[in-house]
């Protein structure tokens, strides 16, 4: 197995995603993604430049397992 040298290896395990890419992975509008960087609430964000955020997909990931939420069922009041 030969590498490239021209090619630096890349993993796809973290790949760095653009506002569309990143609020498509939470299913929510990219209009909404743009708002909570404004606030800073929401997931880690790269600012490269005023134009240029970029999101890395492990932080999605986490910030969406992060507020998973698992119902548990409740006993009722017994009289």
């Amino acid at each position: 197995m030969t590498s490239n040298p021209q090619k630096p290896c890349r993993t796809y395990l973290n790949r760095s995603l653009n506002t569309a890419e990143a609020a498509e992975m939470l299913g929510i509008r990219p209009a909404t993604l743009r708002g909570w960087k404004a606030q800073r609430v929401g997931p880690p964000f790269i600012q490269l430049s005023p134009r240029c955020v970029r999101y890395s997909e492990n932080d999605i990931r986490l910030y969406a397992e992060e507020r998973r939420v698992v119902p548990c069922v409740r006993e009722t009041e017994r009289s």
